[in-house]
């Protein structure tokens, strides 16, 4: 049995939804001392307070260098805190390097495929099967001996200060650096014609758009978007685990309308290839929308959508205490 009080344990995730599904982990990583490897953002800067963090710069699959000017600063966190496991979320644009470094200094790395991936894998959970790596799966995957199958890592919460009588829409676009003109201009038209008369919240990101029809910002803390999500009367968003999964765990019913790459919203045609929202939206939890006349009827059709997923943890904590156990 591995003596918890020498685990020191590296928690590797990047940034936005995967540091989210991380952090959903807290009853089991907290029972180890342990470190992050993350980028700098306002979410993880204000949720790691008081904890040991390092940030390393994003790398991206069409710019390889990227993941060689990782090397050095991984190198020596590792020198420096001597983990005795890695845990990670992915994606690989942070993990794959501490991945490479793990298998050189026989560190134990278990990684958890993201959540809004049903059927298949993301591309570094693909990586780690086709070079005979065991990975854990929050969807069952019934061709693959070596993926081990966990169910969520979310958590249920309780939802005692949920506001009914919400007067506002919230609409968000995410952290990516691509803008997304097409879904805040939709939104926007929508306003115009009356079919959405509640007041309309937008978390713009990178995308700079000026309106009288929506109150826009830029970035928050994740504590205010939490309760924006909480309390607005639906959500429309790009596609995202995080965003689904507040909607889902708040009962805040949502519309998701995702990026396309033909329109500059994706900086290569296989990102944001999820298949979670695909899912919810064939268990009646969500409504996906390709355009404004999509969006339009979503937004009419809103009462036929259902609320209360049910998320539950435990199972994924015992298999990861478990796993922490194995020589």
């Amino acid at each position: 049995m591995t003596d918890k009080k020498k685990i020191n344990l590296a928690l590797v995730c990047t940034k936005g939804g995967h540091f989210e599904q991380m952090t959903n982990l807290s009853d089991f990583y907290g029972c180890y001392d342990h470190f992050w490897i993350t980028n700098r953002s306002k979410q993880t800067e204000g949720q790691l307070k008081g904890e040991r963090v390092y940030f390393v710069d994003l790398a991206h699959f069409k710019k390889p260098w990227t993941y060689l000017s990782q090397m050095g600063p991984v190198l020596k966190i590792l020198a420096r805190e001597k983990p005795t496991h890695m845990l990670s979320t992915g994606s690989g644009r942070t993990a794959f390097i501490p991945f490479l470094l793990s298998r050189l200094f026989r560190i134990k790395f278990l990684y958890i495929d993201t959540f809004s991936r049903v059927c298949g894998h993301s591309k570094f959970g693909t990586f780690l099967l086709k070079t005979k790596n065991r990975i854990f799966t929050q969807w069952k995957d019934p061709v693959n001996d070596n993926a081990i199958h966990i169910g969520p890592i979310f958590k249920q919460r309780e939802n005692s200060n949920k506001r009914r009588d919400a007067n506002y829409v919230f609409v968000t676009l995410g952290t990516r650096e691509e803008p997304f003109f097409r879904l805040i201009r939709g939104v926007e038209e929508l306003a115009k014609k009356g079919v959405i008369k509640e007041k309309v919240i937008v978390q713009a990101g990178h995308t700079k758009y000026a309106s009288n029809h929506v109150e826009a910002f830029d970035f928050c803390m994740p504590e205010k978007i939490d309760e924006l999500i909480l309390n607005a009367k639906y959500v429309i968003t790009q596609e995202s685990a995080g965003i689904g999964t507040q909607c889902l765990r708040h009962e805040t019913k949502f519309i998701v309308m995702p990026r396309d790459y033909q329109y500059g919203e994706l900086p290569a045609k296989s990102d944001m290839h999820e298949d979670l929202h695909y899912r919810l939206e064939e268990l009646g939890y969500t409504k996906v929308v390709k355009n404004l006349h999509e969006l339009e009827k979503a937004v009419a059709d809103l009462d036929y959508l259902k609320t209360g997923f049910n998320f539950n943890n435990s199972l994924a904590i015992s298999n990861l205490h478990a796993a922490m156990e194995e020589i």
